[in-house]
């Protein structure tokens, strides 16, 4: 298979797989191995907690002292709390691309319950090896 279409690492892990969830943050034109997706998912909310919890405090130290800091810590905050899910959003489209899905499938999200629990199933089956996604050039 064509090496930049295919994501996967050869032996995903918490590290390698974040790696490939920035390294690819966004495109939605490739593919993710189910492993890579779990694991990154689980690395990308890690880091993402750590860094928000980090600005969330010093943004309600900082409000005490000066309104400026406040505001760049928020500012701060909502843009690690945005790339979150912009990655989440696109390493979505890539997993439904690995299982020969439209990435379009990807709006069940906006279905509160229901549409939520069928994209984790969805992500949590296996590959698909007769791969039309994604058709470049």
């Amino acid at each position: 298979m064509n090496e930049s279409v295919w994501n996967e690492s050869s032996k995903p892990n918490l590290i390698s797989s974040t790696r490939l969830y920035f390294q690819d943050m966004f495109v939605g034109v490739k593919r993710m191995g189910r492993a890579d997706f779990w694991w990154g998912l689980l690395g990308m909310t890690i880091l993402c907690a750590l860094l928000m919890t980090a600005f969330g405090f010093t943004m309600n130290f900082f409000s005490l002292k000066s309104f400026y800091w406040s505001a760049v810590m928020g500012i701060a905050f909502a843009m690690t709390f945005g790339y979150y899910l912009v990655s989440v959003f696109t390493a979505t489209i890539r997993r439904l691309h690995d299982r020969n899905l439209h990435g379009w499938w990807v709006l069940l999200y906006v279905v509160p319950i229901i549409g939520e629990l069928l994209l984790i199933i969805l992500m949590c089956l296996p590959q698909k090896d007769n791969s039309k996604w994604p058709k470049l050039i």
